[in-house]
């Protein structure tokens, strides 16, 4: 059974270029619409709805509420043209379910939407580094931990891959584990580090060394899929 999709945005190459590309996917394009407030009167309860960004999201962001409220099978996700930490918060927090960059591939585009639809938060695999670059405010762990310290050897290798984005689905494949207890994992380290969400654990990441060096993170960002977070 194909996706619903309804496509929002002001730019008839937008919508026309997406149309084309989700020809012969799981995404039907059963909706264009120049507004998100124009889709308000859609009676669906569930689906995708895939924005092209304005440049403020305040703009949209009451209208995007509205739109989540509606309906909880309905997933939004912001295709954007470049990522400002503070826009990508304010998206979040009007319950966004993605924020994706325009120079994403076709193909990475579409594992995105995917892990979506699954119920996952997506974002560019750089955001815990600009995070760090923005020293944005976060709860102080505990005390510090050491690369070797507290954390045991799987949860380390949990943290690397939080680090990456990946979602518990896949960690549990990387390590040949259930997706439980990577679960599990992931409740220990937080309450380990004193942190409350898995953001929070790629930036204690990259603080400690753990984490891909910036430059190579950057680079692999233009080719590599897409990761997720809870």
């Amino acid at each position: 059974m194909r996706t619903r999709t309804c496509l929002i945005g002001q730019s008839n190459l937008f919508k026309a270029g997406l149309k084309r590309l989700f020809m012969h996917t799981p995404f039907e394009v059963a909706e264009e619409k120049d507004t998100v407030r124009e889709s308000h009167d859609l009676s669906w309860d569930e689906g995708l709805f895939l924005i092209d960004k304005p440049n403020d999201i305040r703009e949209i962001e009451d209208d995007i509420a509205i739109l989540k409220q509606s309906a909880h099978g309905r997933r939004v996700v912001l295709l954007a043209e470049s990522m400002e930490t503070d826009q990508l918060a304010l998206s979040f927090a009007a319950g966004v379910d993605g924020y994706l960059l325009e120079e994403i591939s076709p193909e990475a585009l579409l594992e995105s939407l995917a892990l979506v639809m699954l119920g996952e938060k997506v974002f560019p695999s750089r955001l815990a580094v600009l995070l760090c670059g923005k020293n944005w405010a976060m709860p102080r762990p505990n005390h510090r931990l050491p690369a070797d310290g507290h954390l045991s050897e799987r949860e380390l290798e949990i943290v690397r891959h939080l680090t990456e984005g990946l979602p518990n689905k896949v960690i549990a494949n990387e390590l040949l584990i259930t997706e439980a207890t990577v679960k599990v994992h992931v409740k220990t380290i937080l309450k380990k580090l004193g942190v409350a969400n898995r953001t929070q654990v790629a930036i204690w990441a990259v603080h400690n060394g753990l984490a891909i060096l910036p430059e190579a993170l950057t680079a692999k960002a233009r080719s590599e899929t897409p990761r997720s977070a809870a």
